[in-house]
């Protein structure tokens, strides 16, 4: 039974202000702590009525109150945005190695670099929190550090390290003799297991989390693993269990994790033949925030559409899904992986750090003078090593905007469709092949690259058929030959400019975002590359902005400068303006 906030501290603060014990910290604290595992809302609404005071109280109280506040806002789901408190919280913990609330501070640094995106730094505290929990031997709590270990190892793809951490927080959990925690554990060692493709063991693990669930009478955790038993009963085509465990699943509908009870319904529906309630969901699917889900949703919404023969409404669909699909690889922090797996050593290395500044903080002193001198050298130097690191990174990232346009630009042209026909001409060879050694795997396989390839060029072809309408559209309208004939003299508009953007950005997509990307140019820079885009000569462009053609030939020169890193003509510039 959960007790209405208001009753809850009306029965709760007297205690706190009769309470005579002599305890080390307030009992209103105490009673916080309590709540926080099982009431975190109530312990919140407790923690803030005493905020007033924190500072009437002693060092050790003010601290113990910040990690209770952390720990009650992280038990009600609460998003952490900041480290600044927590980091306050470790300082005064490690000075004192506080060997009774050290392991929960680093425990609470991880959620909180884990919710900050930081994975190889939140892997640092749970490993952190690890150590300093030996001494302690809190089970309940080194089984969450595990458990948060193994989900972190499970969301960076590194499968079989987060087996073995769900097992050992799965061990602990038995020690600590929490059902709860033991059939969490059981469902996420079958995650991993179906993560490896291991299917009789990763339904062991799910059925068996089921069945503790429900000896336990736990009617919401039947339905969290129920939600997920249902989608792998579905990938593996157990139909008629996937229906049972989705009903179980979907027995009462809240917000919290709807995406993937909608995924598992989807796909259940549309393998079932039963389109409508397939639509339905892969719809929901498409108007959810993040992109994988969306692109699924359009992905499914695109399938159907191809069964009932709407072929025009599928590619559209199929469009979106590969927009989406690629929005969400762009998302992937691929570097993160390669971080984590460096941070299993890490305790050693710190070790050793920590040695080699003890020996340099034990060696004797150099002069002031010397030390004074040598300083304004250091600092000399970080400054113009600094400046020079700040110029070669904006060079690097000045050529990867080029080469990521160049790439965009090959990725629409007709030289990617040529190579991909030869590509195509490649596989039916080795479709060939296939067929005669009778290997339908390969075949199939074959076919599925050649569908893929050939649907890649149709979009190709696409895009340039809407760009060449663009164009089309542009050389016909009265702004293009307005300034394509303008004259000597003549009165350009503020809003005759505004037109011709508008009408560029239309016909070539995005033009002037793609170029302010590479450069942030003056409004005189960007009218020469409008100009210039629609053929403009260069004579005509220094009557049209009132320069002379000196200038905008200085103009053209400089920008190619300004975006390659390297000398050029104006013709250089003209080419590229000419080729976006």
């Amino acid at each position: 039974m959960k007790w209405p906030e208001p009753l809850l501290l009306i029965i709760l603060l007297p205690l706190y202000f009769l309470s005579c014990d002599s305890k080390p910290y307030p009992q209103v604290l105490q009673l916080a702590d309590s709540l926080a595992n099982t009431c975190p809302d109530s312990a919140i609404v407790l923690l803030e009525q005493f905020k007033d005071s924190t500072h009437q109280e002693s060092k050790e109280a003010q601290m113990y109150y910040q990690l209770l506040t952390i720990k009650a806002r992280d038990k009600a789901y609460i998003t952490h945005t900041s480290d600044s408190l927590i980091l306050e919280v470790l300082h005064y913990y490690e000075k004192r190695k506080d060997k009774k609330h050290l392991p929960e501070a680093y425990y609470y640094a991880g959620r909180i670099y884990r919710d900050l995106g930081d994975a190889p730094q939140a892997l640092e505290y749970f490993f952190k929190a690890i150590d300093a929990s030996n001494a302690c031997m809190n089970y309940r709590l080194t089984s969450r550090i595990y458990s948060q270990i193994g989900t972190l190892y499970l969301y960076q793809e590194v499968y079989d390290k987060a087996h073995d951490v769900f097992v050992k927080a799965y061990q602990y959990d038995i020690l600590a003799k929490d059902s709860i925690s033991i059939t969490y554990s059981l469902r996420d060692i079958g995650r991993t297991f179906s993560t490896l493709n291991k299917v009789d063991s990763a339904i062991y693990y799910y059925e068996k989390a089921d069945k503790l669930a429900d000896k336990i009478k736990n009617i919401n955790l039947k339905r969290i693993v129920n939600s997920e038993l249902s989608e792998y009963y579905t990938k593996l085509g157990m139909y008629q269990k996937a229906y049972q465990s989705m009903q179980i699943a979907f027995e009462q509908i809240n917000t919290i994790n709807l995406a993937p009870r909608y995924c598992t319904a989807a796909r259940y529906y549309y393998h079932t033949n039963q389109l409508d309630s397939a639509t339905y969901y892969y719809t929901q699917l498409s108007l959810m925030n993040r992109y994988s889900y969306k692109a699924e949703g359009y992905q499914g919404l695109g399938y159907i559409a191809r069964l009932k023969g709407e072929y025009k409404k599928a590619l559209e669909y199929l469009d979106k899904d590969l927009a989406y699909t690629d929005s969400a690889r762009n998302i992937i922090q691929t570097e993160t992986v390669r971080k984590i797996n460096s941070l299993y050593n890490y305790q050693l290395k710190e070790k050793e750090n920590n040695r080699l500044k003890d020996m340099a903080n034990n060696q004797k002193i150099w002069n002031i003078i010397f030390i004074s001198f040598l300083i304004s050298l250091i600092l000399i130097f970080a400054v113009y090593w600094q400046y020079h690191k700040r110029k070669k990174q904006e060079e690097l990232a000045q050529q990867r905007r080029i080469k990521r346009m160049q790439e965009e630009q090959y990725n629409q042209s007709l030289a990617c469709i040529e190579e991909n026909r030869r590509q195509i001409k490649k596989l039916e060879q080795s479709l060939q092949s296939a067929e005669s050694i009778k290997s339908s795997l390969n075949q199939d396989l074959l076919n599925l690259q050649k569908k893929l390839i050939e649907k890649s060029n149709e979009q190709i072809i696409a895009k340039q058929e809407f760009r060449e309408q663009g164009i089309s559209i542009l050389k016909k309208s009265p702004i293009y030959h307005k300034f394509l004939e303008a004259e000597q003299g003549i009165k350009i508009k503020k809003e005759d400019w505004q037109e011709l953007t508008h009408s560029i950005n239309e016909a070539y997509t995005d033009f002037t975002l793609r170029l302010l990307d590479l450069y942030p140019m003056k409004t005189i820079e960007m009218q020469v590359c409008l100009l210039i885009k629609i053929g403009v000569p260069p004579t005509q462009i220094a009557y049209i902005t009132s320069h002379t053609k000196q200038a905008i030939t200085s103009i053209r020169k400089r920008l190619y400068k300004k975006a390659f890193n390297m000398d050029g003509s104006p013709e250089d510039w003209d080419i590229f303006i000419s080729s976006m």
